[in-house]
């Protein structure tokens, strides 16, 4: 279902998006608010309000992995709407290195965003939602959070995390209505990404075309993957269709795993 063909499932609903303004979150963004959801847009790019208002929607600068940001603008939501009904933590950094050269701060830098700003949108989301006894918190992991390859130890250890947390966090919050399932994109066609490949391109002493190459010819489907296809299976996560899923963690990745 395309934005064009949407229907108006989250009509009133009140949305918060981290890493909204780019990539990924910024498709989800605009998924929601093109299916009647007022959303919230948390982002640290500085024009984070513009595109937020682009799309009908309220744009925060905010960094996730400050302590107590996503709970003071959680408090603005629910002080303004009187109700938060959807939680997607994407925001998300990349970067890392061989483990013989992985530097402490870039190792907590990676988690900190990567996970501890999941656990804290997460923590925020459910102390709302417990109220109502009803909500879904969706979270951003990866392919590489499952398998990941070379060089990508702190990342993939963030990413690894993030699943580990959905699945706790699902048991927990489930008796209270509360659903909480992971994303877990593959080769997605970003800035995000295409940093990445070019940082691996230059490791390899090859050109980025060729890395860009090497890396779509592993995926089954032969393509790389777009925000709109992340964005469609969060709004069918956060959609009454989805009510008896929770817990679980789905690839979006062409085929390049199969679990």
């Amino acid at each position: 279902m395309t934005q064009e063909t949407a229907t108006r499932r989250f009509e009133g609903q009140s949305v918060l998006v981290t890493g909204g303004a780019n990539g990924l979150g910024l498709a989800t963004a605009q998924r929601f608010a093109a299916e009647g959801a007022r959303v919230w847009v948390a982002d640290m790019d500085p024009e984070t309000p513009a595109k937020g208002a682009a799309f009908g929607g309220a744009g925060v600068i905010i960094d996730v992995s400050e302590p107590g940001a996503i709970d003071r603008l959680v408090d603005v939501i629910v002080g303004k709407t009187g109700r938060l009904d959807v939680a997607v933590a994407a925001a998300g950094i990349a970067g890392g290195a061989p483990v013989a050269e992985l530097e402490d701060d870039l190792y907590r830098t990676i988690m900190s965003t990567n996970l501890d700003g999941v656990l804290r949108t997460c923590r925020a989301a459910a102390r709302v939602m417990l109220l109502r006894r009803q909500g879904s918190i969706i979270t951003v992991s990866s392919v590489f959070g499952r398998e990941g390859p070379a060089g990508t130890a702190a990342y993939a250890a963030s990413k690894a995390g993030v699943i580990g947390l959905t699945q706790s966090l699902a048991r927990e919050l489930a008796p209270d209505g509360i659903r909480v399932n992971c994303i877990a994109p593959g080769h997605m066609m970003t800035d995000l990404y295409a940093n990445a490949v070019a940082r691996r391109a230059a490791r390899a002493g090859i050109p980025i075309e060729e890395q860009f190459d090497k890396e779509r010819a592993r995926v089954p489907m032969g393509k790389f993957g777009t925000g709109e296809h992340v964005a469609g299976l969060s709004a069918f996560l956060a959609s009454p269709d989805a009510e008896y899923i929770t817990g679980q963690t789905i690839n979006v990745d062409g085929g390049l795993q199969s679990r």
